[in-house]
């Protein structure tokens, strides 16, 4: 993949601010007390111009128990609709704290079948320019799907790649996740039995994607297989792995969407510690 067909610069995405093509959304998602307040709360206060906010719950499955699952056709095509979001737009996310989150936004996008998405490289506080309080929304527009299905795993294409050698699955989580040093709920018993660690922070330079030639060294230093399969605690910073992985050349990537927090619940494989199994 191009840098250009995922990333946009920041002058680059100053000069479309104008353009009636353009669809613009605050992606983040902040985890936080609720005395701090919510993302959405963050960027009424301030976002880039003409920027609407990206709620990913409204383009997740309400029926899961996950925070962030990929909903089924009909539900994605009608929430991106919904949000304003056509087959033609230039679409752009970003997000206030990680990129991560502005991938996972890319990464559906991709998987429901717009081809003309991509990020910002860096966050609202690298943002050079000016920024705006005045909310946007846009009017809804018809979005048609083209899913590309192996852009998202189940559980049980990851129990079946156990032992392929042809599949690399990587665990996007910090090293001390990985291991089940520190313990988050998702995390606690370590990393899916057989994966490697491979946090996401080696990818990013400041708040931005290394270049692409920096990329390719890392990946061809950890990637085995073929195919790559990425994971976290919830399907979100394996986004920025897996998006990561294209740019670096990897052909056949794909993200478990329910990640440790399914993984664990079902009581599937698990090991602790640095051995990868």
């Amino acid at each position: 993949m191009k840098r250009h067909e995922l990333l946009i610069e920041p002058d680059e995405l100053r000069q479309h601010l104008d353009s009636p093509n353009l669809r613009l959304f605050d992606a983040s998602v902040l985890f936080q007390a609720p005395e701090k307040g919510t993302a959405y709360d963050a960027y009424r206060r301030a976002h880039l111009p003409g920027a609407a906010f990206f709620d990913h719950a409204r383009v997740s499955d309400p029926s899961s128990s996950g925070m962030f699952t990929v909903p089924d056709e009909q539900t994605l095509a009608r929430s991106l609709g919904d949000l304003g979001i056509g087959n033609d737009h230039l679409v752009v996310f970003y997000a206030t704290n990680q990129m991560m989150w502005a991938t996972r936004a890319w990464w559906l996008l991709r998987y429901a079948g717009h081809r003309n998405v991509r990020v910002l490289n860096g966050i609202l506080e690298t943002w050079p320019h000016d920024t705006s309080d005045e909310e946007t929304a846009y009017e809804p527009a018809v979005f048609e799907t083209q899913l590309t299905p192996g852009m998202f795993v189940s559980a049980e294409e990851v129990l079946s790649a156990m032992g392929d050698d042809e599949v690399c699955t990587v665990n996007a989580l910090p090293f001390e996740l990985y291991t089940g040093a520190t313990e988050v709920p998702y995390a606690k018993d370590g990393h899916i039995t057989g994966s490697i660690s491979h946090p996401f922070s080696e990818l990013m330079d400041g708040h931005c994607l290394k270049p692409d030639d920096e990329l390719k060294a890392i990946f061809a230093d950890r990637m085995t297989g073929k195919r790559l399969i990425t994971y976290c605690g919830g399907g979100v910073a394996a986004t920025l792995n897996a998006s990561a992985a294209l740019l670096a050349g990897v052909e056949d990537v794909a993200v478990y969407d329910g990640s440790l927090s399914e993984w664990t619940a079902r009581g599937l494989p698990l090991t602790a510690g640095e051995s990868p199994g």
